[in-house]
């Protein structure tokens, strides 16, 4: 529980009713008034008053009760606004209208309960409950009796707060409905003026002011207060019941009236010189019975003479009663009350020292700092020396939260320390336009809030995985800007051959397009330096067939060309391009193979010549096969056959020195056993084959011949 005041019987504390799950306020009679008696009666009146009386300007009574350690104790409706008197406090006079709308819901609320036989008789701000709408409603029904009943009175003292009691209360007599709009015509008073109609530095003197002294007007103190406003004022404010109001309808009537721009009714305008001091007995009139007026003139000395002895009998008694209380104090001396307001609770107690103590009565919530004092009672004036001055202090100091949302974390969390609050901060999962930036926050921006309690703020964190977009034919620059985008950045580049993908384009990544992965992870990826270029083979020696696939092993194609050689027919030569040259794969390579060499052959023997005498072979030219077409036994020297090259022959390449013991097959092989080429039965012709052991054209039975090098003539 978290008090909240206390009064003059009981302690009031804000407490929860968990079964109906809202906040009451509890109201707990004081431990040193549990063997009153009487004080246990007012306190049993107050919770049977209020729960006989259900109004929306009266606040509700819950429930009410005795604890099992004999503590009484009433369950209330909880009003978070504060009393008027604190409104009135903290701001002054308020203004004329709102002054007659709160007059209204307090009049309403007493015509509920005069209504039901109920008089008040603590009609006060302090009385005076505020909601959190600015409606008004009306507690502490403590002393409230049953108008027919007599009146509860302890010896010594006037039951009534002195500054708002009416006449005939100073005066101890009975009270009835008028002495209520008494009280609420002081509450009117100051509320247009904030100041009170009567003051004194005892309650007894204070008392009698309200019997017998002058009151200024309203308008006097606060020229803006309206002139049908301060009639009202005026007439509540006669000290004569029979002045006032006959009827709280009456009153509510012109309130109604005043609120809407109107005039009172006439009587109440009549009521205005009538605030002067009176020297008449006051006395409620036997219901039912109208004084002439005339008759009243007439008996005006007499009343007079009534009124001073009954005046003087009082203030003998007061008198007496303060010297008794005097004594029993030891007479202590009554010395001036400091202004406490504003100061702090620390700074007025070393203000006041040992000449009072300072008692809280009220803790309120409020923008100023912790203990800081807005009201005190008394106010100024004196009083003994040694007594208690009770103050409202600021319990608990509240600030507007800032609105921090859609605000960058660090600036968020500076800006609430700056007003004074404690930040925590969680953490959500966002998009990436919300990541780094605040959420939400609790309480919200614009909400009060004590100051130092903490304000929750929810952070975006971005998204806990991103998928991994797909980079394939993306250049490294490209896939770069597209990370980013994803909330990735771009890993290892490494390069590598590739005959799908163009060089300078992505064909690998990882982690693969689609995965999923936290945020700020790398993606390495592999980018395509085109197709690997292959070598061209040796190929020289080998035959056609061999030589194209040795070609396309490697990757080439090849297109074959057939061409004048030495060497066996069908034998590979060269290739274009080179051996050595770099390509892309697939591509084409001129092979160049042998058509084989031209035929040999032997001259016949000239008849005329002599008999020793051989043809030289520089003489005349061996003849050639015809590979055209033609007889294989054709010498013609000059052949054109129509599907052989020129007689250009290409250079091979790099053609081996030395022995070549490659057995070659070349077309036109026969069965019969030559030694070479185009060889005839003449055992001393021979081939130059420069070592090489091929089975060329003609050879028989696949043997292999070898043939001195260098020997290219007849011997």
């Amino acid at each position: 529980m978290k008090p909240l005041g206390s009064g003059g019987m009981a302690d009031v504390y804000l407490a929860h009713d968990d079964i109906l799950d809202r906040d009451v306020a509890l109201k707990v009679m004081s431990s040193r008034y549990a063997r009153d008696e009487e004080f246990v009666e007012r306190f049993k009146r107050e919770a049977q008053s209020a729960a006989a009386l259900s109004h929306p300007n009266i606040v509700s009574i819950f429930d009410r009760g005795e604890s099992e350690d004999g503590t009484y104790y009433i369950a209330m409706e909880y009003l978070p606004g504060g009393t008027l008197k604190d409104r009135i406090v903290q701001r002054g006079a308020l203004p004329a209208h709102t002054a007659a709308a709160v007059a209204l819901q307090m009049a309403e609320a007493l015509r509920a309960a005069h209504e039901r036989d109920v008089v008040h008789r603590d009609i006060k701000p302090h009385n005076i409950l505020v909601t959190g709408l600015g409606d008004v409603k009306v507690t502490d029904f403590g002393i409230a009796r049953a108008a027919a009943s007599s009146t509860m009175t302890r010896t010594g003292h006037i039951l009534g707060t002195a500054h708002y009691i009416s006449p005939e209360q100073a005066m101890g007599e009975s009270v009835g409905t008028a002495s209520d709009l008494y009280s609420l015509g002081v509450v009117l008073y100051e509320m247009l003026t904030g100041e009170l109609p009567y003051d004194a530095d005892t309650p007894i003197g204070i008392a009698m002011k309200h019997v017998n002294g002058y009151v200024r007007q309203p308008k006097d103190l606060n020229p803006s207060v309206p002139d049908g406003i301060n009639a009202i004022t005026l007439r509540l404010l006669a000290k004569n019941p029979e002045d006032r109001y006959a009827s709280d309808s009456e009153l509510i009537e012109d309130l109604e009236r005043v609120s809407a721009g109107l005039d009172p009714a006439g009587a109440t305008t009549e009521m205005m010189p009538h605030a002067m001091p009176q020297a008449t007995r006051i006395s409620p009139p036997p219901p039912g019975v109208v004084r002439n007026k005339q008759r009243r003139r007439g008996a005006g000395p007499l009343l007079l003479v009534l009124l001073a002895l009954l005046v003087l009998a009082s203030l003998a008694w007061a008198g007496y009663t303060l010297l008794s209380d005097r004594q029993a104090g030891n007479e202590a001396p009554e010395i001036g009350v400091p202004d406490l307001v504003d100061m702090s609770l620390e700074g007025a107690r070393d203000k006041v020292g040992d000449d009072f103590d300072i008692e809280v009565a009220k803790s309120v919530r409020s923008e100023r700092p912790v203990d800081t004092i807005l009201g005190q009672d008394p106010g100024t004036g004196r009083a003994e020396r040694g007594s208690t001055i009770s103050v409202n202090v600021v319990g608990t100091q509240v600030s507007d939260v800032p609105d921090v949302v859609g605000s960058a974390r660090a600036e968020a969390e500076q800006e609430l320390k700056a007003a004074g609050f404690e930040v925590e901060v969680e953490e959500q999962d966002s998009s990436f336009d919300d990541q780094g930036l605040v959420m939400v926050q609790d309480p919200s921006g614009g909400k009060q809030a004590e100051v130092g309690s903490g304000v929750t703020i929810t952070v975006g964190t971005g998204p806990s995985s991103v998928p991994v977009p797909r980079l394939y034919g993306n250049t490294p620059a490209q896939a770069e800007s597209v990370l980013q985008g994803a909330g990735l950045r771009l890993g290892t580049q490494s390069r590598d051959y590739n005959t799908d993908v163009a060089e300078g384009s992505i064909f690998f990544q990882d982690p693969t397009g689609g995965e999923n992965v936290e945020p700020g992870s790398a993606v390495d990826v592999t980018v395509s330096l085109g197709p690997e270029q292959v070598e061209v083979p040796e190929v020289y020696g080998l035959s056609v067939s061999a030589a194209q696939s040795t070609l396309s092993n490697a990757g080439l194609n090849s297109t074959a060309i057939e061409v004048e050689g030495d060497e066996a027919a069908g034998t590979a030569l060269s290739t274009d391009p080179g051996v050595g040259a770099t390509l892309d794969p697939g591509s084409t390579v001129t092979l160049y193979y042998s058509a084989g060499p031209p035929p040999v052959t032997t001259a016949s023997p000239d008849a005329s010549a002599p008999p020793d005498a051989s043809a030289s072979p520089e003489s005349e030219p061996p003849p050639r096969r015809d590979r055209g077409g033609q007889d294989e036994g054709n010498t013609d020297p000059n052949p054109a056959p129509a599907d052989r090259r020129p007689v250009v022959r290409p250079e091979r390449n790099d053609r081996p020195q030395g022995n070549n013991t490659q057995d070659n097959t070349g077309p036109g092989n026969s069965g019969q056993d030559n030694s070479g080429p185009g060889s005839s039965s003449q055992s001393d012709i021979t081939q130059d084959k420069s070592t090489q052991s091929n089975s060329g054209s003609g050879n028989g039975g696949g043997s292999d011949t070898k043939e001195p090098q260098g020997s290219g003539k007849e011997k």
